[in-house]
């Protein structure tokens, strides 16, 4: 699956994040960070996030519906829209 949702249980962000790419039709992969020390030292504060893995692009949260499009949609889709570039927040870098 092409995106990744960095969640925790019990967040209510996270349900919020996930609710709205269910309303916009994206489909996506939740990935509860906890399970995994690397995931959770690296997303600790910053869940709910959306990644992009072919584009190896982050979104954190808040996002809306129009910075979601502008990370999912390439600009032949989109009608001219230019697909973020959003800066990659890995720890250590």
């Amino acid at each position: 699956m092409r995106y990744r949702l960095f969640v925790r249980l019990n967040c209510h962000l996270c349900a919020d994040a996930f609710a709205l790419l269910c309303e916009m039709g994206v489909a996506v992969q939740r990935i509860n960070i906890d399970r995994d020390a690397a995931l959770r030292a690296q997303y600790d504060l910053l869940v709910p996030v959306l990644y992009d893995t072919e584009g190896d692009r982050e979104l954190p949260y808040p996002f809306d519906a129009e910075d979601v499009r502008r990370l999912c949609v390439d600009a032949a889709v989109a009608g001219g829209w230019r697909a973020a570039s959003v800066a990659t927040r890995r720890s250590g870098r």
